[in-house]
């Protein structure tokens, strides 16, 4: 039986990519508030899941050192951080945590997972560094627009373009928890042998309530 009970994915399909709200959200700045909002709940979200799967790992091979990531290795936060700052940064220490994780799932398996679940991951890290990047640029110019008789309209598109690599971080991090969840369900013994857990944490699969296990895993891994 998979692990049905590990995090909360209802709605998985029809939230799997941002509605795109275009002019709907208002302002360039508005844009960017809104999906700033939605990456921090996904990365909560992954975050959270993440300690589940380190619990849930820790009971079923007991003996066995899950966690590996340390914070000596983790990025530092920059100096007077702004919120997106930090989520960069929160991204970056998580994404890491996920991959040190799935290295750890691969060997207590011994196998390498689906190639989906590694190439979400590593997708996950290109968007990050994107998004750090439009943020570099939009920092670095922020001390010219005030003396350029365009400054606004480069503001705005600058803008628009951090907003636009939020919003594909928020959908990377949704698609690197069903990675995690995915890895989960091919690293857990066939039978579960803590079912206090499944009902603790849930019913819930990624595609819906009522979708049969196996299908539920395969439909996950095509969606990643």
């Amino acid at each position: 039986m998979l692990f049905k009970g590990y995090g909360s994915f209802s709605g998985f399909l029809s939230a799997m990519t941002l509605p795109n709200f275009g002019k709907a959200l208002g302002s360039p700045n508005s844009q960017l508030h809104f999906y700033l909002e939605e990456c921090y709940e996904q990365w909560k979200m992954l975050e959270k899941e993440r300690k589940q799967a380190e619990a849930v790992l820790t009971k079923t091979y007991p003996g066995k050192r899950v966690s590996v990531v340390t914070s000596s290795v983790l990025p530092k936060m920059p100096p007077n951080p702004s919120r997106l700052d930090r989520l960069i940064v929160d991204q970056l220490r998580e994404q890491a945590r996920v991959a040190g994780l799935l290295g750890k799932m691969e060997q207590l398996r011994s196998f390498p997972l689906h190639a989906n679940v590694g190439s979400a991951l590593d997708r996950h890290l290109e968007v990050i560094y994107i998004t750090q990047a439009r943020r570099k640029d939009e920092f670095i110019n922020a001390s010219s627009r005030q003396r350029q008789p365009a400054a606004f309209f480069r503001e705005d598109r600058e803008i628009l373009l951090l907003a636009s690599a939020v919003k594909d971080l928020c959908s990377s991090t949704r698609k690197a928890r069903t990675a995690l969840w995915c890895a989960l369900q091919m690293t857990l013994p066939k039978t579960n042998s803590y079912p206090e857990e499944r009902d603790e944490l849930g019913t819930c699969s990624p595609l819906g309530q009522d979708s049969p296990e196996q299908s539920s895993l395969e439909r996950a891994l095509t969606a990643l």
